[in-house]
Parts: C-alpha cells; structure tokens; sequence
C-alpha cells in the first residue's frame, strides 16, 4: 500500500490517492461497524502539498523555488482487556513522506519512512499498577543516493504501589538503545532504574524522595558514564490562633556522582535542576521581569504551560513569547530543550530563539541567536544548543508563528509543556569521579502583631549551598501594615531589613514600600505607590527609588481606561545614575457584542549620567496603537489596528494590520472558511496571506481537506511570492 514517486510522478500519486477516496470511504464503513467492537482501531491519513516560491531580488533576479510532499500515515491499534484488571495494547504507525526540491534546475528528492510498533501489558488496581512496554522506532532517510537508518529500542517496566495513609513506592527501569543500523553515527545503550516516593505523615507534611542510577554508554567513543542522583524534600506549613500566625518550611536536597571513563572524545551530558520555571509576553526581553511559571518544570511533557507557540488568530496577543529558569545561583548551562505537545515538524525551522541571561530577573542581556533549532519528532521537542552561559537567570525568547509562514493556518496551538536544561562537557574533562551537593531550604514566619492595622512581622530566611561551591543565605526581618482609613481609602506600607551572603560578597539591603489607595467608586480605582531600596555588596552601594500613579476606570458600560506611569532613580557606588520615566494608556470601547475600539500608548525615557560617562545620555521608546474588531455577522470577523513606533535605535515605524475571516456553515458537515491578513509597514516591508480552505466530514471522525496558500513578503532587498496548495484525507474506524 505504501507510494513512492519518482522524479516526474508527484502529480499522478497525488491524484491517485485523492481517486481512491471513495474506496477507502467503503473500507471505513466496514471497519468502523464490525471491527471496534473487537477492540482494533485506527485511522489512515494521505496528506499532499506543493509549495511555489518566486523571490525576486531588488536589482530583478528572481530565484524560483519548487517542493512537495506526500505523506502517508497509518495507525492500527489492538486492546483487549483479558481480566477486568488486565489490559493489553499492540499499536503501530507507519509513516512515509516523499519530498522533492527543485531551484534554478537543480532537482532534489528525499523519502523519509518512520515505523514505530508499541506493545504494553499493565495491570491495574487500586492497590498497585504495573505495566511493562516496549517500542522501537526506525527513522530511514534516502536522499540523493545515500541512505541512513536510525533506530530506537526502548524498554520500560513500572511497578507503582499506592497504599492508603502510608508511602507510595514506584520503581522503574528504562533500557533504550539508539543507533544507526550500520554504527557510524551514534550508538548509545541507556540503562536507567528510578525509585520516587511520596509520603504525607500529617495533613501539613509532605515528604518526597527519588534516588535515579543511570548508566550510559558511547559505543562509538568508548565513554561510559554511571550516574546516581538521590533528592529528598520536606514540605511544612502551618497556622495557629486563627491564622494571625502562619509557617512554612521547604528544605531539597541533591546528591549527584557522575563516574566517567573515556578512551573517546565524546560528551557527558549534566542535567541541571532550575528552582523555579519562569515567563511572560513582552516584546522588549531586554528589559522584562519574568513571572513564575511551575507548569514549566513541573516534568510534564503533556500538559501544557500556558505558552502557545502556534499562529494568534486576528486580534490575539503576538508578542514575544519569554521562557525562562531560575538557578538561585549563577549556574553553567549551554543547551535548553523546549518540548511541545505536538508534532510542529513541518513549521520548525520557522522559530528563531534568542537566548538571554540576568543577574536580577530585569534587565537581559542578549547572549545568541539560534535558527534553526534541532527539531526531535521522537520527542517533539526543539534542541537550542549554544555558547557556554554562566547566570543565575536563563531565558529563552522566540515570536509565534507569523501568518507568512507556509502551513502555519494548521497549527493554531502549540502549547509549550516544558523547559529544560543541561550542561555538556567533553569527556576528557571530566573523566574520573565527580561528586556534587546541593541544598536549597526556605522558612517562612508571619505574625500579626496589631489586627486593627494588620500591623505583620515577617520573617524568612533563604539558603543555598553547593558542595563543593559556597553558602549563599539571605535573612529578612520585616513589618508591613494595612488600614482601610475609610470607605474610600485604604493604604499598606512595608520596612524590611535583609541580609546574607552571596556569590559577589556580603549583602545588606533595606527595603521601604508605603501605597495609598482611593475607590470612591466600583468603577474608579487610583493607587499610588512608594519604594525603594539600599543595597550594600562587598562595600558597594546602590541605591533605587520609583514613585508609580495606577488609574482604572469604568466610564459608562463597555468603555474602560486605564493610566499608569511613573519615574524611577537609579544610582551606584561609582556615582553612574539612571532615570526611567514610563507612561503607559489605554481605553477599551465595547457599544455593542459586535464592536470592540482599543487605544494604546507606551512611553518610556532612561537617561543615564555620571560615574564613567560624559555629559548624559537619553534613550527613549514611544507606541501607539489603534486596533478595531468587528463581527457584522455571524461567522465574519474584520480586525484592523494602525501602530506607530519610534525610538533612539531605530526609525519612526508605521504600521497597518488588516485582516477578514469567514466561515460559514459552522454546523454543517461541509465547512468553508476564508482568511485575508495584510501587514504594511512604513519601512516598505509587507506581509500578506489569503488562504481559502474546505473541510468535508463525511463522518464525525472522517473528513478531506483542501486549503489553498496565497503569501507574500516584500522589503525593499527583496520580494518573496509562495503559493502552497494541499490536501489531507484522513479515515478513523
């Protein structure tokens, strides 16, 4: 059943597949009334596409660019529950994918064949769980000529034991095997055995440990390295006398060897563990404080983190998306894994990643940009590989994907699941044994002291100590306060007096907030806020102050504002100071469900003086935006927005989005849509796609699809015409 195509065949096979349809329909109806009910399922997907690109050069040469793809993919799965408790699985994909690129003569054919059979046994209870599976993927690329086989043998076996009000025990062992069939490439044997438990003693005690023993050998390289990672941590909280005292405790700890031997020149891979994920959208990552984000290193590869990677729909957010980790200390890393929760391989090379380390979590700076990221389809993960870094914050920065992209219409979400870190050394640098522990512990007191001013002492105290490496601690004493002086004003004010060790010298710092509040109405709120800090490392002073007016309103149903601004100080022991002064508006119109009028306007001047600079330096940054959304119809939507940016680095920019959407007959079987979005800029650049599309449900689970790509980009050094024209079927039984 499997097609190929050689130099001159791509249209008969696409045309083929697509004549065939209705016997495959006919196959379907059979399956789907006779075979489910055994247990066998599946489905069957032909997916065709030809991508034409003219790019035409500003002095007239014009580079013309052909490919296409045909790809076939097949799944049947078998399970059969033997005993209530006793399930079986036998599944198995086969994929196949004929590629061909032809530019200025030149033609290039591939054929990519992945298969991929699955067996597992588990058997469960509400007592325990185990389950033994296995799988091998074989991934065999033809191009020109050459041929290259790669295979993956995997094993894992779990035993999970769940009593009630006592530990939980799992253990596990994962063997895998990845090679190239002839072993010039890459040949690793991974044995790893895992023992994690969880325990919760009291109702506010909780009590995790796992101890993991990995054991890697580099065939190829004649490197072998044992690995074994024992983590154990303890969680408290607590509270008494109506919760005006409250406590929270956390201690981890991690104990990591690493026994390398080597005759190669291969690499050893460290993981390294974050203490808290980070994100957040913005598009000036040189300047963004990131906010907490657990989802990301949570250690799921499924669920998702709230960061979509996939093409914003008209009006939608499409800022930078920022992803980012917190060492607590500054730590060596050069590879970061982001994993996605699908496969994106066809749109990865679309992604550029910027890679930015901090000291403060405020102010980035740029280490290197990565484009094309490794894309791993086994994992659906994207591998960024870059210069050795050295900070205690890491970020990753990448941009969703731009209508322009070719395909991008079928990935409207790609949720990002996690984010990863590792450090990789050539072997001879660290062969021999290598020992290291890490403990990270925090306390937390709250006390009130007066209720009728929620007059609070706080104190924590933070650790972090690496062996071998130093004892960073931070202690914070502090007394924070709360009044609601009368119905419409209320104010909060903090002191608070910390310090500790850190990697650049002894820390002192005192730290003052005071806000004042005023809601003479439920649609009015002004907040006025008052910090700042002394700090004090190794004798070096700096001092900061900001001085910030929030004001939110409700005028009438369906318009809101919002104005906020501010000023910042900011001066160090060498006498350099900076000021920033922001300003940042906006008003919403909502009249009716149909209609949606917004009005934005960011601001921001940092002038800088002193210490080793002459006379003073001002920068500023300066937007404006006008979006409109419209819906005159049920199923049409209109987006326009109108955007002027000006800056110290870079020109007055000017831009005009505009974008249509249609699609009628949202409840029929037959559904058609039709998109228009155009983006022209002040600087002669313009981007523009018009994709029409037809999906065909023949059964709930059954359709065909045709879209049709129509995308052009133009800058004054050149202008780049695409049309991509594709087709799916897909049959579920």
């Amino acid at each position: 059943m499997v097609m190929r195509w050689g130099r001159s065949a791509f249209a008969r096979i696409s045309a083929a597949a697509f004549l065939a349809f209705p016997a495959l329909l006919a196959v379907s109806g059979i399956l789907v009334a006779e075979s489910r009910a055994e247990g066998l399922s599946g489905f069957l997907e032909l997916d065709y596409s030809q991508l034409n690109t003219d790019a035409t050069a500003a002095d007239g040469r014009t580079v013309n660019t052909k490919s296409g793809s045909f790809t076939q993919l097949y799944n049947l799965t078998f399970d059969r529950n033997f005993y209530p408790n006793l399930k079986f699985l036998a599944s198995g994909n086969f994929l196949n994918t004929d590629t061909s690129f032809e530019s200025q003569g030149v033609k290039t054919e591939s054929t990519r064949t992945i298969r991929r059979p699955y067996l597992s046994l588990n058997l469960r209870t509400p007592l325990y769980y185990a389950e033994v599976a296995g799988t091998r993927n074989e991934e065999k690329v033809r191009t020109a000529g050459n041929s290259l086989t790669t295979e993956r043998d995997s094993l894992v076996s779990t035993l999970y034991w769940r009593p009630d009000r006592f530990p939980d025990l799992k253990l596990q062992y994962l063997w895998d095997h990845l090679y190239d069939k002839n072993r010039l490439n890459v040949d690793t044997v991974s044995n790893n055995f895992q023992l994690t438990s969880n325990y919760q003693p009291a109702e506010n005690m909780r009590l995790y440990y796992q101890g993991t023993f990995r054991n890697t050998d580099l065939r190829l390289t004649d490197t072998t390295s044992k690995e074994t990672i024992h983590n154990g941590r303890v969680y408290y909280s607590n509270n008494w006398w109506s919760q005006r005292v409250t406590f929270g405790m956390e201690y981890n700890i991690t104990n990591q060897e690493i026994e390398t031997t080597t005759t190669g020149a291969g690499e050893v891979v460290f993981r390294v563990f974050p203490f808290e994920g980070l994100s957040v959208l913005s598009d000036t990552p040189g300047n963004i404080v990131l906010t907490s984000n657990p989802a990301l290193i949570d250690g799921s590869l499924t669920a998702g983190s709230g960061i979509n990677l996939g093409l914003p729909a008209p009006g939608e957010n499409n800022q930078l998306r920022n992803m980012g980790l917190d060492f607590l200390v500054p730590t060596e890393i050069n590879t970061l894994y982001v994993y996605v929760d699908r496969d994106v391989a066809q749109v990865a090379d679309a992604f550029t990643w910027r890679i930015y380390t901090s000291a403060d979590n405020q102010n980035w700076d740029l280490r290197q940009n990565v484009s094309p990221a490794i894309y791993s389809l086994t994992f659906n993960r994207f591998e960024i590989r870059f210069t050795n870094v050295n900070a205690r914050y890491v970020k990753v920065v990448t941009a969703p994907l731009s209508p322009a992209v070719p395909f991008a219409p079928s990935y409207p979400v790609i949720l990002v699941t996690e984010l990863q870190a590792e450090v990789r050394k050539p072997a001879s640098e660290v062969a021999g044994k290598l020992t290291s522990t890490l403990q990270r512990g925090s306390v937390d007191l709250r006390a009130v002291i007066l209720e009728a001013y929620r007059l609070t002492y706080e104190f924590s105290y933070i650790f972090n100590k690496n062996d071998p490496g130093e004892l960073s601690y931070t202690v914070s004493n502090g007394l924070s306060f709360f009044q609601q002086f009368n119905r419409v004003f209320s104010g909060t004010g903090r002191v608070a007096f910390e310090n500790g060790e850190q990697q650049d010298g002894y820390r002192e710092t005192f730290l003052y907030t005071a806000s004042l509040t005023a809601v003479p109405f439920q649609t009015l709120y002004h907040s006025l806020l008052f910090s700042g800090q002394t700090q004090t490392v190794a004798g070096e002073k700096e001092t900061n102050f900001s001085i910030m007016l929030y004001n939110n309103a409700k005028f009438y149903e369906g318009i809101d504002a919002n104005l906020w601004g501010g000023v910042s100080l900011k001066e160090d022991s060498t006498g350099l100071k900076n000021s920033n002064t922001q300003l940042n508006a906006g008003v919403t119109f909502v009249p009716n469900k149909n209609v949606n009028l917004t009005l934005l306007y960011y601001g921001t001047t940092t002038s800088t003086s002193g210490g080793n600079v002459q006379g003073e330096i001002t920068t500023f940054q300066r937007a404006g935006e006008a979006s409109l959304a419209i819906t005159p119809l049920q199923r049409v939507y209109l987006f326009g927005s109108y955007r002027i940016d000006t800056s110290t680095e870079f020109d007055r920019v000017d831009t005009l989005n505009y974008s249509v959407n249609w699609s009628p007959f949202p409840d029929g079987t037959v559904h058609l849509n039709f998109s228009f979005n155009e983006t022209s800029r002040s600087d002669d650049s313009m981007d523009r796609s018009i994709i029409p599309s037809v999906r065909w449900y023949i059964t709930p689970r059954s359709y065909v699809d045709f879209t049709y790509q129509n995308l052009k980009t133009e800058n004054p050094a050149f202008t780049t015409l695409s049309n991509v024209y594709s087709g799916t079927v897909r049959i579920t039984f």
